[in-house]
């Protein structure tokens, strides 16, 4: 089975250097590995150039962010497994081969989630795919949890973009990761579409990596906590379906009425700041649906 594995850096030399390094270990001779520089100016260019020969590197020059980054990645490749990696995950052995199984089970496998961990913490389960609340809400599944308590081959709603592969059918499908998210809530989003459209999710709980979160953007800063507030509008515009929004609208207002209100004792301006940025794109997200 073809696979091409694609990593979006930007800067993080050092996060780069230990991912490419524990994937190198771990690559099949039949498994290619592209990566898309967003403009990086700590050097990591260079690191892959001089370093990986083997890893085809695509130079952007600018930030594109993630979703475009990725897109570039899966559009230049032809292979009929796509695995997305962060520039910040180290995968254990055997990584590989356990994301690319589940797709000989069935047809209707169009992405597998891998198990990422903590790497200050490799027992304990940072993401096991995505898990989806009445109020709208996503967030990594299993967080916290003991790698021990996984379950293998188990059905998900959806796979963190973290360490996810894609079957290329499904990907043509329901089209790539939204370009105007940036980053963040892009892998909810393409979850929700490939549910929608009848793909099947699985985890591939064998499928071990150690995550380094929020490398890219501090956890918690206001950049982040903008882009998740604005992106959670988009997302909830642009694929929940209406019978889920009947059921559950009430919810979904009640979250983001309490995130408003609160915002001044918590000194939260950017997740404010994020829905109203939403809410000026809105038709055009509205006309994605």
């Amino acid at each position: 089975m073809q696979c091409t594995i694609v990593i979006v850096t930007y800067n993080g030399r050092h996060h780069v250097q230990r991912c490419l390094e524990a994937l190198e270990r771990d690559l099949p001779p039949d498994v290619e590995v592209f990566a898309v520089d967003n403009g990086s100016t700590d050097g990591v260019p260079q690191l892959i150039s001089d370093s990986f020969p083997s890893v085809r590197l695509i130079e952007v020059g600018r930030n594109l962010g993630f979703a475009a980054g990725s897109n570039l990645g899966i559009d230049s490749s032809e292979s009929e497994i796509v695995l997305l990696l962060n520039s910040d995950v180290v995968v254990r052995p055997g990584f590989i081969r356990e994301m690319l199984a589940p797709f000989a089970e069935s047809p209707q496998i169009g992405a597998v989630a891998a198990a990422l961990v903590y790497q200050r913490n490799p027992a304990i389960v940072a993401s096991a795919g995505i898990e989806v609340y009445r109020n709208g809400l996503a967030l990594d599944r299993s967080m916290g949890a003991s790698i021990g308590e996984l379950v293998d081959r188990c059905a998900v709603f959806g796979a963190s973009g973290g360490a996810a592969a894609y079957r290329r059918r499904a990907l043509v499908d329901v089209g790539n990761f939204p370009e105007p998210f940036f980053m963040y809530l892009e892998d909810v989003d393409l979850a929700w579409r490939l549910r929608l459209r009848g793909w099947e999710t699985v985890l591939a709980a064998n499928a071990l990596a150690e995550h380094a979160s929020s490398a890219s953007a501090v956890e918690g800063s206001p950049f982040k906590r903008n882009l998740l507030a604005r992106n959670r509008i988009w997302m909830l515009v642009r694929c929940l379906p209406s019978w889920f929004i009947a059921r559950n609208w009430w919810r979904i207002a009640l979250y983001d009425s309490l995130v408003i209100a609160s915002s001044p004792m918590r000194k939260d301006g950017s997740s404010v700041r994020g829905r109203f940025e939403a809410v000026a794109a809105v038709r055009t997200r509205l006309a994605e649906r």
